[in-house]
């Protein structure tokens, strides 16, 4: 299996009070018994595109043919924010391909950040990936209306960058981003439109930048579709990873005042992981007051930054450890340079040794103070790995929808607040043109 999970030390009988008893935890387990069944029937069924797209493969060579013409340039630029963009940084994240060109992930629109990154490429040798699902994204529009001229000014960039969006709707008016791709001659790839921006990393949005990355997409697709028959195709919500992660979030909640969950892996390329299960975790559950705040952390680094507050701060947080089998790897430390005295513990060792040891006491130190405490671990940080974690993630994310009882695929509050900055971007246009009137 590309993952294990060990939830033990989430229950009282493994921490004592600040785990979650038992009938609490078989009380969530049961009530999400239907929510499996209905996932099930909507894979099957193919009702819902989430759970069909990891056996996909028709839409594979078309990803490869992108990613390759993408890899002849030396750098490429990826547009988007939130779910196009943290989906495919995940993944590009686990390249390991010295060949392969560079990618840039711009997500925000800070005038110096953005030119900064610019000003470090060359444009006649820089392609681009451009997401956004509705066409109308004002921060990635803003990111392409700088960068597409800055693009052509050094040649025609109809042969190296693409937009990824939604396909047209028969009679309507074309998108802003489908305009700038007329304009320019650019290839426009339909991206799922079932499948929103942050459950989207295993569609070309996330695999387009992995495969450019040299990430195998169809590993990642194994992997994910290995994850959802472990969690779905199960006799009881007890024997899926998924429900119990989710049972355990909830339950933890109600019963013992959990308000966060701390994911922190230990490997740096899964890093970005965390960055994407906070966006997937909060934009899902956080509604009418219900969910739980997730949060990004990283050993060894979070360790010496955070792990005096998680020991004997508040007891509000559950922890989600993902740990590698990093044992015997990494360069031999001779510590005869640094004095050798104090040092023999780590003398002839590896740095993989000195990790192994660390993200093992941290899960001891966390078990000790009695706080909930769950092991993700994997092999190594490559795409079957991560694409099962992603799978994973989502269908926890699903069930605990279910049980907080909110809607997973929606984002109310952040549709208003996108209405208000376009309201005060018009505001500031009325009041350019007033002081510019006679």
């Amino acid at each position: 299996m590309p993952y294990s999970q060990n939830i033990e030390n989430c229950l009282a009988t493994g921490i004592g009070a600040g785990g979650v008893d038992a009938p609490a935890f078989d009380d969530a387990l049961a009530r999400l018994g239907p929510s499996l069944q209905r996932l099930r029937r909507a894979r099957d069924d193919a009702n819902l595109p989430h759970l069909t797209i990891p056996a996909r493969t028709d839409d594979l060579a078309s990803i490869m043919a992108t990613a390759s013409r993408l890899r002849t340039q030396a750098d490429v630029v990826v547009l988007g924010t939130g779910g196009s963009s943290l989906g495919g940084a995940t993944l590009a994240a686990l390249g390991r391909d010295r060949a392969a060109p560079r990618l840039h992930f711009l997500d925000n629109i800070d005038p110096d950040g953005f030119d900064g990154a610019l000003a470090a490429l060359d444009p006649a040798r820089c392609g681009a990936v451009i997401i956004s699902k509705s066409g109308t994204t004002a921060e990635t529009l803003a990111q392409a209306l700088v960068l597409l001229p800055w693009l052509a000014a050094a040649s025609a960039p109809k042969d190296r960058v693409f937009i990824i969006t939604d396909p047209a709707k028969p009679g309507a008016a074309p998108t802003p981003l489908a305009c700038l791709a007329a304009h320019y001659g650019l290839g426009v790839l339909d991206d799922e439109p079932g499948i929103g921006g942050r459950f989207a990393a295993l569609t070309n949005v996330g695999l387009i930048p992995a495969a450019v990355a040299g990430v195998d997409p169809a590993a990642v697709r194994k992997g994910a579709a290995a994850a959802l028959a472990m969690s779905l195709d199960v006799d009881h919500p007890s024997l899926s990873p998924a429900a119990c992660g989710a049972g355990l979030a909830f339950a933890l909640n109600r019963t013992r005042g959990v308000s966060q969950s701390v994911l922190m892996p230990y490997l740096d390329r899964l890093a970005p992981l965390g960055l994407w299960y906070r966006q997937l975790w909060a934009e899902s559950l956080g509604k009418a007051g219900q969910g739980t705040t997730p949060l990004a952390a990283r050993g060894t680094v979070d360790q010496h930054s955070q792990l005096q507050l998680w020991l004997d701060g508040p007891a509000d947080k559950m922890f989600t450890l993902i740990l590698g089998d990093v044992a015997g790897t990494g360069a031999a430390l001779d510590t005869g340079p640094a004095g050798g005295r104090g040092l023999e513990y780590l003398h002839g060792r590896r740095m993989g040794d000195l990790l192994a040891a660390e993200q093992d006491a941290t899960n001891d130190t966390l078990v000790r103070a009695g706080r909930p405490t769950r092991i993700l671990r994997v092999a190594r940080a490559e795409g079957e790995a991560v694409g099962a974690l992603m799978m994973h993630f989502m269908l926890e994310t699903i069930l605990a929808a279910d049980l907080f009882a909110v809607e997973p695929y929606d984002q109310p509050a952040v549709e208003d607040g996108k209405k208000l900055a376009r309201a005060r971007l018009a505001a500031m246009a009325g009041t350019a043109m007033k002081a510019a009137a006679p």
